[in-house]
């Protein structure tokens, strides 16, 4: 059953009904997930300090925002990337989001700011993350981190998934919400959930035409992680999915594999949420529960990891 307070966003959106999202000009898209993020999380938590970082990247600085909750500036820092389909997301639209994450999880939260498509197609915002991932590793005594994770929310996610795979060694958690894992994908919940809770297939379709570039294979496990060889890599990782998402089954699909690989896997199946819940906060408090618990097992993972 859905969360009854999200409900009542969902009657609204199917009674106001968005133009689909291939039809609306890039930058106008882009400002609207923005404008969102004020209207699904309108008070984050305070007693979290912004330093903004430079990172360097395989085409130079890589921006990023540094979430330090108080008491925490020795605590360990997990690198987010951003969701938004490849295409959308941005340090402004995942603001308030790291805020309350990093408040919840008590860690350190690096938020990058990728390249996105189609300007940067497939593997530009992947080589910025896996390089912020490296050098995170590689500056952990500088940041006074005990630990390093990667985490990131839906597409985000796949990245994540991907930079943990790459970098390998030193990491001490991943933490993955509703992860988009391949284009190819065409799952019982795709088709049970395509219209009306929010994320559609279609939507899916043009963020994988924008990130993917002419002829792309796309079985490449960089693409299509569930087809990766090097799963067992992967560090302890905590996976957040949705009931209600078209993303779901690839989530699920993702712990089996996981789990089977070695992998320690904390999975948290919120029954009774939408795909892209991090950032609706202020919407609901079954939302802001399953924050907590999603940073809650962030914060014992990357505690287990302490010297």
């Amino acid at each position: 059953m859905i969360d009854p307070e999200l409900e009542q966003a969902i009657a609204w959106q199917r009674a106001n009904p968005a133009p689909a999202l291939r039809s609306v000009p890039l930058e106008a898209a882009r400002t609207n997930y923005v404008e969102a993020a004020a209207l699904l999380d309108p008070d984050p938590p305070s007693g979290v300090d912004l330093v903004e970082v430079v990172i360097p990247g395989p085409t130079g600085g890589i921006q990023a925002h540094l979430y330090v909750p108080d008491g925490a500036e020795s605590a360990g820092v997990v690198v987010w990337a951003h969701g938004g389909g490849w295409v959308l997301g941005s340090l402004a639209s995942h603001d308030n989001a790291m805020r309350r994450l990093a408040s919840v999880s008590e860690q350190r939260i690096l938020s990058i700011d990728y390249r996105l498509a189609p300007e940067h197609p497939f593997p530009a915002g992947q080589d910025d993350v896996t390089a912020a991932t490296r050098w995170a590793v590689a500056s952990a005594d500088e940041l006074g981190a005990p630990c390093v994770g990667v985490g990131g929310d839906s597409a985000g996610a796949m990245l994540a998934l991907v930079a943990s795979l790459e970098v390998a060694e030193g990491l001490s958690c991943l933490a993955l919400c509703y992860p988009a894992l391949g284009p190819e994908i065409m799952s019982d919940s795709r088709v049970a959930f395509d219209g009306g809770w929010g994320l559609t297939i279609d939507d899916m379709e043009f963020f994988y035409e924008m990130l993917l570039p002419e002829g792309q294979d796309r079985s490449d496990p960089r693409v299509s992680p569930l087809l990766s060889e090097d799963v067992m890599m992967a560090p302890p990782t905590v996976l957040s999915i949705s009931g209600f998402d078209v993303l779901h089954d690839e989530g699920f699909a993702l712990a089996a594999l996981l789990e089977g690989a070695g992998v320690t896997v904390d999975l948290i199946e919120e029954d009774s949420l939408t795909h892209g819940y991090l950032r609706m906060a202020g919407l609901s408090t079954g939302v802001r529960d399953a924050i907590h618990r999603f940073g809650a097992s962030m914060r014992s993972m990357m505690e287990d990891a302490r010297p």
